[in-house]
Parts: structure tokens; C-alpha cells; sequence
């Protein structure tokens, strides 16, 4: 069994999905402020400014764009059925997350953790319509934690290797208090969630063969 299908099965029994809920409320309650709290004492976004660079690598719209270029590219100029199908694959994963990221972002409303530094907000308001009401999950994690996820699928062989990468990425987000901790562990999970109902459909569908034939559960 390829090692992404081994996690998403054991990421989706009932006692593992009730565990996560209970870690990320205990994040919440106990953990996301006092750690952004240590954090802020540190300022990493100035005595570290690597991370600065290092954290925009999972900003959504550059991959939208590049796997759509790819995309177009293996269909129309080097023509290349498999990486076509490869490029497809990863832009879904990008698109379908962010879609449900988004979705989640409003609904919950949490507020960020400069909002709590500058005002003392914490927590979630629901139903708001501006950025800094949108922490929760975190955006950058859902994006660069699909596609690691999604090139787990595509190179298992290097299965630990992307998700190295996409945690460091990910956690960047908390060292630079631009999210909680509890933001980013919920965007990871919601990006497992997303790319294997991405991949579930291919397979029900017969599309995009190519990504999932040599795939077995």
C-alpha cells in the first residue's frame, strides 16, 4: 500500500479524527497564545529574515499559476500525457483545498494573532468578511501541505521528504506569528482530507489515470 493511502487511512478512523479534534482544542485553550506570546519576545520577522522569504513558499496563487502553465505546456507544446496529467492533479490539489480553506476561514472568523497583540481579540467571531478574521485554518499550511501531499502520491519514494519541507514551510507561519499553532495543524489535516477526496473522485471517475493506476489501497 502506497504510504499517502496508509495515512489517510489511519487519519480518518473515527478514534484518530475525535483525538485531532480534542489536540486542537486543547491548542487553543492552552497552547496558541502563551507559545505566540514567546514567540513575539523573539521577533523572528526581524532577527530572522530568511523566514520571511522562506514562508511565502506557500502562497497559493504562484503554484495556481505554474501548474496551470504546466498544465498547458505538456498538452500543447511538449506533449507529455503523464505530466499533463501530473500538472492537473497538483492544480486541483492547490484549488480544492484553498476552496475549502476559504469556506472555513469566514465561517470561523478566528482572529489573528496580531489582532490579539494590537487589541486583545482572540478566539473566533464567525461570519467575518475581513483578513485579519481569517486565521483559522491557516491558508499558506492548506496550500503547501496539498501539494506535498499531492507529490506523496505522485513520488512515494520521497514521501517523508515532502512533508519535511511542508512542515518547515508550515511552521514558518508560527514563528512568524502570522497564525497560531492550532491554525496550522487544522490546515495540514484539512489538506490530507482534500487531496484524497481529490483523489477518491479521479478514481470513481477514471480520470486523470495516469496519477492513481499504479496507486492500490
Amino acid at each position: 500500500m502506497a504510504p499517502f493511502n496508509r495515512l489517510v487511512l489511519m487519519m480518518t478512523r473515527p478514534w484518530v479524527i475525535i483525538a485531532f479534534i480534542l489536540i486542537v482544542t486543547l491548542l487553543f485553550l492552552y497552547v496558541d497564545k502563551p507559545l505566540a506570546e514567546y514567540l513575539a519576545l523573539k521577533n523572528f520577522r526581524v532577527n530572522f529574515l530568511f523566514l520571511n522569504h522562506f514562508t511565502k513558499l506557500g502562497l497559493g496563487l504562484t503554484y495556481f499559476i505554474t501548474f496551470f502553465l504546466g498544465m498547458l505546456y505538456f498538452r500543447y507544446i511538449k506533449i507529455n500525457r503523464i505530466w499533463e496529467a501530473r500538472m492537473c492533479f497538483l492544480w486541483l490539489c492547490v484549488v480544492v483545498s484553498s476552496v475549502f480553506c476559504g469556506i472555513l476561514k469566514v465561517i470561523f472568523s478566528r482572529a489573528r494573532p496580531d489582532m490579539w497583540f494590537s487589541g486583545h481579540y482572540y478566539g473566533f467571531y464567525w461570519l467575518k468578511a475581513n483578513a485579519p478574521f481569517w486565521s483559522f485554518p491557516s491558508g499558506h499550511t492548506t496550500n503547501i501541505m496539498a501539494i506535498a501531499f499531492g507529490l506523496c502520491v505522485l513520488f512515494p519514494r520521497f514521501f517523508y521528504a515532502f512533508l519535511l519541507v511542508g512542515f518547515s514551510i508550515a511552521f514558518s507561519r508560527v514563528l512568524l506569528i502570522h497564525h497560531y499553532f492550532s491554525d496550522i495543524v487544522t490546515g495540514t489535516y484539512l489538506s490530507l482530507l482534500s487531496v484524497a477526496l481529490i483523489l477518491w473522485f479521479l478514481r470513481k471517475k477514471s480520470w486523470l489515470e495516469p496519477i492513481w493506476r499504479d496507486t492500490v489501497y
